[in-house]
């Protein structure tokens, strides 16, 4: 499901870029970097909590203080290990989101924003056990997103991109927070 989630922002993306030869409202990017899941890992002999987070978004401004942006993410795979039964837990997250994103020039070349908007996430939990048959279970949730970071134009098209974000998923019944920061580059048309 999440590579059929890619094609299509990809290909909406690519729609996109033909209709905006002759503006630049249009862009689109990727970013790769670490999650923090705000696990508190209790009861565990082992537990890694971080995880490598990436993206693809596409972004159409408005105006230019203003943009539509759509991403499509992983947020990395965490892993506990817990001392009474000598089980491990695996737990990944994927999704997308919408935001809108308020934009600030601080140079000609540097450029800040902050975004707020809604994200569709799936985390699948693997459970196992000495014994036991693998257990996996799917939960999705619409939750918020929000962020903030910058940009530093290298050419009039291309920049690159720092930034830190926040949503919570669900694993099961729980709630969790998931803090990321990426580095990536993004391309205007």
């Amino acid at each position: 499901m999440f590579k059929r989630q890619i094609a299509v922002l990809v290909l909406g993306m690519v729609a996109a870029v033909g209709t905006a030869s002759a503006a630049e409202d249009f862009y689109v990017g990727g970013t790769v970097g670490q999650s923090k899941w705000n696990d508190d890992c209790k009861l565990t002999v082992k537990c890694d909590s971080t995880g490598t987070a990436y993206k693809v978004f596409g972004g159409y401004n408005v105006n230019k203080n203003f943009a539509i942006e759509a991403s499509i993410l992983s947020m990395g795979k965490v892993s506990a290990v817990s001392s009474s039964l000598n089980s491990r837990s695996d737990v990944k997250g994927a999704g997308f989101d919408i935001a809108g994103v308020v934009k600030h020039g601080f140079t000609d070349n540097l450029s800040g924003f902050a975004k707020l908007g809604v994200a569709r996430l799936t985390t699948t939990s693997d459970f196992s056990a000495p014994g036991m048959t693998l257990k996996s279970t799917d939960t999705s949730t619409t939750q918020a997103v929000y962020g903030f970071g910058l940009n530093y134009s290298v050419t009039k098209e291309f920049a690159l991109r720092a930034e830190v974000d926040s949503r919570r998923v669900k694993v099961g019944s729980d709630k969790e927070r998931v803090n990321s920061f990426s580095l990536g580059a993004q391309y205007t048309f």
